[in-house]
């Protein structure tokens, strides 16, 4: 399938050495023409024994108690009772309530070639090709080995045989898919780098992809952001806290792709239940509508290319907007309102949230430096600081954990070594802990460890996801400080030196996100400089954001909370830090 590129294998082989190019590459092809759309993620997988697609079983739905309206496996009862996603009628419905609801395209779950929801795809193309809808996939998982070039091959294949119908979303020509959470941390997003890139060269149409991950390495890998379900994030708030919560971050959504020139999007849901499934499971109260309205109203408010409402029909978890029992046609009513409004707008020009801070000739003087010192990064970089350094053309040395522990690795070859994963690693390769002496062994030589994390708390978890903690034994002196931030309290870091010239002398803490706090203190290091210092209002000491050390054992140690490298100063941020680094280690 791939083989149709005739310098494929030359581009792979450059993108295993070279990521940044690859990176620059993506960049070249932004600035895509995008239209308003108002989206649902819909769920091909029901079936009944009568059904065209049942063929004598149920899928999906478990027991049906047709006269007591109860399904065993749907929170709520279908306006069309039990159904089957391959019967024509039910996607004729489907389509005229769309329609009707100023719904344009259906993001279809998609599991496989050959699989149920494989096989309902072509009637809903044909159908929404009637109505004058569009639909594409959403890519629910990598198939064994799990490699990118698996995901390639497996997301071309499903291309050509939809990708070019007249009813396929296109952006610019180029069919559209969208990348599920599940399938995105399958490969990690050094692995998507690989496999959009293998996508768009094996395609001859190219393709236009929307991960599943609000972060800054995911803006520069894929051509979209998104997020599936936002139900972890409201669940227990009542629809003033709720619409508090969208005004904080829908806007930082969209700042996070227009920043990166791609497609912004904003997922809405009108509810959500899955305790019928899942055991305790998680609700969110729809409020009687309200939960849904605030949502749109930030959404709208927060002007972003797409808006994605989580779901038509995902019975099993409470979240369809498709009429029912308990709700009757409210919620297509409501989407109907507000999704009309939002595509009567146009999209206005965004304003970047902070201005740039550091101009192009000061990230190539950085780059030049960098060069020099080289840098390495231990596997499973996420985390912004490693994405910013492939953006600015430094191309790290991407490190094997079997490598680390065969060959080591010189402070003299690489001064400074990144950790930018979340909390896990691999700890053991032959005999127990021989990365961590591996590390140390590093470290007592003079190299720098930098952990610049994408999660808080960096080589926490080992590779079974066993908690060891570790982190203690580089230089990284951590201590739990919360999982939410006290109610009430106002933070801010503080610069106790300008030792960070192009930030501010004070930060403010972040208001939305994952903010569980991590910090950084002095303990027993033979040097130890905080360079941003978290107080609350009346000055109180909380621990350090961002710290260099010298641990007593030898080496170098440096740490920024993974909370600053989602502010819109993280830029700043890591020029700062970089340069200093670059000026107390190595040759």
């Amino acid at each position: 399938m791939l083989n149709r590129a005739g310098s494929l294998l030359t581009f792979v082989v450059a993108a295993a050495i070279a990521p940044s190019y690859v990176l620059g590459q993506n960049a070249a092809q932004r600035s895509l023409p995008v239209e308003r759309r108002v989206m649902t993620f819909y769920y091909p997988w029901y079936g009944i024994p009568e059904g065209p697609g049942g063929a004598g079983r149920t899928i999906h739905w478990g027991k049906i108690d047709a006269a007591n309206h109860d399904i065993a496996a749907s929170t709520h009862y279908p306006t069309l009772g039990a159904y089957d996603s391959h019967d024509p009628q039910v996607i004729e419905q489907h389509c005229q309530w769309a329609k009707a609801a100023h719904i344009d395209t259906f993001i279809v779950s998609w599991w496989g070639h050959g699989d149920y929801t494989d096989r309902a795809m072509p009637r809903i193309l044909e159908a929404c090709a009637r109505h004058g809808l569009a639909a594409c996939i959403y890519y629910e998982r990598v198939p064994k080995p799990q490699t990118a070039a698996t995901a390639a091959q497996d997301i071309i294949r499903v291309l050509d045989k939809y990708g070019s119908h007249p009813a396929h979303l296109r952006v610019d020509g180029k069919p559209v898919v969208f990348i599920y959470g599940r399938a995105v941390g399958e490969l990690g997003l050094t692995g998507w780098l690989e496999a959009v890139q293998l996508i768009k060269a094996g395609h001859r149409a190219g393709a236009v992809l929307i991960g599943d991950q609000f972060s800054y390495g995911a803006a520069r890998v894929f051509d979209g952001v998104h997020t599936y379900n936002t139900a972890g994030s409201l669940a227990g708030r009542s629809s003033a806290e709720a619409q508090k919560w969208a005004a904080a971050t829908y806007p930082a959504w969209v700042q996070l792709a227009d920043a990166a020139d791609k497609i912004s999007t904003i997922t809405v849901i009108p509810g959500y239940d899955d305790t019928k499934i899942r055991d305790p499971g998680l609700a969110v109260e729809r409020h009687e509508g309200e939960l849904y309205r605030v949502e749109w109203e930030q959404a709208i408010a927060a002007d972003p290319h797409w808006v994605l409402i989580t779901s038509f029909n995902e019975w099993h978890e409470g979240s369809e907007v498709e009429p029912s029992l308990e709700f009757g046609d409210k919620y297509l009513q409501a989407t109907g309102e507000f999704a009309g409004r939002f595509q009567s707008t146009r999209r206005t020009a965004h304003a970047p949230a902070v201005p740039a801070a550091i101009t192009p000739a000061q990230k190539e003087q950085l780059r030049a430096v960098l060069q020099k010192k080289r840098i390495a990064v231990l596997p499973g970089p996420e985390s912004m600081a490693f994405w910013w350094l492939l953006e600015i053309g430094v191309t790290p040395k991407m490190l094997t954990w079997e490598g680390l522990v065969a060959d080591g690795i010189r402070p003299q070859d690489y001064p400074i070594l990144l950790y930018c994963a979340g909390e896990t690693y691999q700890r053991t390769v032959r005999t127990t802990g021989d990365v961590d002496e591996a590390l140390i062994r590093y470290q007592q030589a003079g190299g720098c460890l930098a952990a610049l994390p994408s999660l808080p708390w960096p080589f926490y978890y080992d590779e079974t996801h066993k908690a060891v903690n570790q982190s203690h034994r580089f230089g990284l002196t951590l201590k739990m400080g919360w999982e939410k931030p006290p109610a009430g309290v106002e933070l801010r870091f503080a610069q106790p030196e300008r030792r960070l010239p192009h930030l501010p002398e004070r930060l403010e803490f972040p208001a939305s996100g994952d903010l569980r706090w991590r910090g950084f203190y002095d303990q027993s290091h033979a040097v130890y400089v905080p360079l941003l210092q978290l107080r609350n209002r009346s000055g109180a000491y909380l621990g350090d954001g961002a710290a260099y050390a010298q641990p007593a054992t030898g080496g170098h140690a440096a740490y920024v909370w993974f909370g600053l490298l989602r502010v819109p100063e993280a830029e700043a941020l890591l020029y700062d830090l970089f340069t200093f680094l670059a000026a107390r280690v190595g040759p």
